[in-house]
């Protein structure tokens, strides 16, 4: 008999995934994990159609125990890449934007922590797909009606 607590842990963990790649659709999130894994052990799944028409994923007979522990690896190496792009979300980015919120004519006195704490909370969500330099590095080639309306979403709490 399969232990029931797997279920909750394993949906969790795709949850996480899933929330990290929010504009992936879930069969999308579903077939990538499944490919990566077939990948990482040596193509396990992979079945031939024929010479001719190539191959697909069959992942029927894997465990959820095996399943669940690479989701538990893909989490950690994603956690691992935001903690990374987290540290370079400094209090010089922070300003710079709000630099460039000023400049699109955003009033000093708009611009307080709870911003600063969701422009950070911005980068780190951004950041799962840019750089925090590319990120940056778009909101200052932005026109000053974009940045006023970049500033909206964040001043929303996105």
């Amino acid at each position: 008999m399969r232990d029931r607590r797997r279920i909750p842990r394993i949906i969790s963990l795709l949850q996480k995934i899933w929330e990290q790649q929010h504009d992936v659709r879930f069969n999308q999130l579903i077939s990538n994990l499944q490919s990566q894994y077939s990948l990482l052990n040596d193509n396990y799944g992979k079945k031939e159609i024929d010479s001719n028409r190539g191959t697909y994923l069959d992942l029927f007979f894997l465990e959820d125990d095996k399943w669940e522990l690479f989701l538990e690896d893909y989490w950690r190496e994603i956690e691992e890449e935001l903690k990374k792009e987290e540290a370079k979300i400094t209090d010089e980015v922070i300003n710079e934007v709000i630099n460039l919120f000023l400049e699109a004519g955003i009033k000093q006195e708009s611009l307080d922590d709870k911003v600063s704490n969701n422009i950070r909370r911005f980068y780190l969500v951004e950041s799962r797909w840019l750089t925090t330099e590319a990120i940056t590095d778009l909101i200052k080639n932005f026109s000053n009606e974009d940045r006023l309306q970049l500033f909206y979403k964040i001043n929303q709490g996105l």
